[in-house]
């Protein structure tokens, strides 16, 4: 066989560990093992993909670790940060959010996108961030957790309006009782974990025992508490038999390259929610993929169930059950029922994946976004097909006020919601520009967006190489590709330009792509110019709101004005010859206009 030879193989230990095949410097695949002397050697052996792989890689490091439950957090590490062609990897893994209890005497609910070893409580992730919203508005209504003085809790002098409010028991300024408010994130807790039936039988008493008191205020606000998360939790969850308890079910349906894992998850009896992931894999099989699905979500889920329905049985189960006991301080059990509610469940989940399923493939045929990412991986040579890629562009006015442009397209249609801008140093250098808001994006306030599939730089090859610096320094390696304006020729990090036809969807679709990050930008400076001339308009006589707003949307900025003649702009509905001439004579003697 090619590629690499046993006979070449490092002296590999019978231990558990990581192994990861490599072509040259690049990583092919990252594997686990219970033994990696066996595991190895069993490649040579083997037909199909992993046959393939042994003979196109030229090498191969390992890792040993101390047991299997390193060596998986091992392995899901390295497959984050290598993206190997030949694993698995979710189309959708992104950085769902949290909410997050804080370790503290008096602790607050954040929402975050990271899971951290910090001793706090996590709930998620929560794919759908309106279920979040809903949730934390819940709570912020009617839990009076401390809201507004920072994490770590910082000492204010008078409290916020949410303590008038009755929003907060304001132990920022030491008027929280510490009993009465671990009461409260108890009652929180209870809510995040979907264990309502308890709390609902507490507020109950503790509304009547308040009416028997005659405080009447107080029973009515522990009245509309109970109906705010009796309203929330009929509509937002679906009921199941009480008696089940705490579990997670999943189900798999596959169609050629693509597949979709949803996983539901049910806290008392009720489901609290459901993840979707779709895989699109070539001669993955439904092990793989359902492995790849439990690996990276559990590694990070929280609460996590005492009982897990799997689909399917699968081999060496038993790192991940002994991951999971470590992290929940308790037996977590992965099982595949035989018979009973709980098939029915996973035949519930099966059902929905399947149509989850067809609905990927319907929006794929009527689609032909599909046909220009397939194409650009081919072109590129990428390990998977760009889910998503960001589009980058520096602008700037009169060379002042650079700004770095970020659009987001997922499916090959654009992410508005997450188009973002950054102000940029001064200076006239748009490849520093370029490095400068790079590397930003990766390191500063926009580092938890999900990563890119490709990057697509609006420039030529000193911008794409500039690009590629930020991303070494930021310790990432991610594909990225650049756009010349004038010709619309790609141009590589290494220098190769690819013409071609702009009839081709590939191309097409990048050329969309940098157009709305130049546009993203552009919006910009047209709202600076706007509020620029909004300044310098508000102290010309004669020249009121409506008029303002009248020569603002007809030329948009400082310059346009100073170059209307007089007569049109004494002509405009609403104006005046004496106002335009105002106008035009604080201009002339007014500055520069940018």
């Amino acid at each position: 066989m090619g590629g690499v030879r046993l006979a070449e193989l490092p002296p590999l230990p019978e231990a558990p560990g990581v192994y990861l095949w490599k072509r040259e410097e690049e990583v092919l695949y990252v594997g686990k093992a219970k033994s990696l002397r066996a595991r190895v050697r069993s490649y040579f052996h083997a037909e199909g993909k992993a046959r393939r792989i042994a003979e196109e890689a030229t090498g191969l490091d390992f890792i040993a670790t101390r047991d299997e439950v390193e060596a998986l957090l091992l392995e899901a590490n390295l497959i984050k940060a290598h993206r190997p062609p030949y694993n698995v990897l979710l189309k959708d893994d992104k950085h769902y959010p949290f909410l997050k209890l804080t370790q503290e005497a008096f602790p607050t609910l954040l929402v975050v996108r990271r899971v951290e070893e910090d001793g706090a409580k996590y709930y998620g992730p929560f794919p759908e961030a309106s279920a979040l919203r809903r949730i934390k508005t819940l709570i912020d209504r009617f839990f009076p957790l401390r809201k507004n003085s920072g994490y770590p809790m910082k000492k204010r002098r008078y409290p916020c309006l949410n303590y008038s409010m009755g929003r907060c028991l304001a132990p920022c300024v030491g008027l929280a009782d510490p009993k009465a408010y671990q009461e409260v994130v108890r009652q929180v807790e209870a809510v995040l974990e979907g264990k309502v039936d308890g709390l609902l039988r507490e507020l109950e008493a503790k509304m009547r025992e308040a009416a028997q008191r005659l405080e009447f205020e107080r029973a009515a606000e522990i009245r509309d508490q109970m109906e705010a998360l009796r309203a929330f939790f009929s509509t937002a969850q679906q009921a199941f038999d009480p008696e089940m308890g705490d579990l997670d079910f999943l189900g798999l349906a596959q169609a050629g390259p693509l597949a979709v894992v949803q996983l539901y998850r049910v806290r008392s009896g009720r489901i609290l929610g459901r993840i979707n992931r779709v895989v699109e894999k070539e001669e993955a099989s439904p092990e793989e993929i359902l492995w790849a699905f439990l690996r990276d979500y559990y590694l990070e889920a929280s609460p996590l169930p005492p009982l897990i329905l799997l689909p399917f049985p699968l081999e060496d189960l038993e790192s991940l059950a002994a991951l999971l006991h470590r992290r929940a301080g308790r037996r977590v059990e992965l099982r595949v029922p035989k018979k009973g509610e709980k098939v029915r469940l996973l035949e519930l989940a099966e059902k929905n994946a399947r149509l989850a399923l067809e609905t990927e493939l319907k929006q794929l045929e009527r689609r032909g976004d599909h046909l220009a990412l397939k194409a650009l991986q081919e072109l590129l040579g990428l390990a998977t097909r760009p889910f998503r890629i960001e589009g980058y562009d520096i602008s700037h006015l009169q060379g002042q006020a650079r700004v770095f442009s970020l659009v987001a397209f997922e499916g090959g249609r654009p992410k508005k919601a997450e188009y973002r801008r950054m102000r940029l140093g001064s200076g006239n250098d748009d490849y520093a520009a370029m490095e400068e808001g790079v590397y930003r994006r990766f390191t500063g306030s926009l580092k938890d967006l999900p990563l890119p599939d490709l990057l697509l730089i609006d420039g030529g090859l000193g911008q794409v190489r500039a690009a590629a610096r930020a991303l070494e320094r930021a310790g990432l390696s991610l594909p990225l590709v650049g756009l010349a304006k004038k010709e619309e020729v790609l141009i590589t990090q290494e220098g190769r330009e690819i013409r071609l036809p702009l009839t081709h969807p590939a191309l097409q679709l990048l050329i969309h792509v940098r157009d709305e990050a130049h546009q993203n930008g552009l919006r910009y400076h047209q709202k600076r110019r706007a509020q620029e001339a909004l300044k310098v308009l508000e102290g010309i006589p004669g020249i009121g709101e409506r008029r303002r707003q009248l020569l603002l949307e007809r030329y948009g900025g400082l310059r346009a004005l100073q170059e209307a003649p007089l007569e049109e702009l004494a002509r405009l509905p609403g104006m005046s010859r004496k106002a335009a001439q105002a106008l035009k004579e604080a201009l002339e003697s007014g500055p520069e206009p940018a």
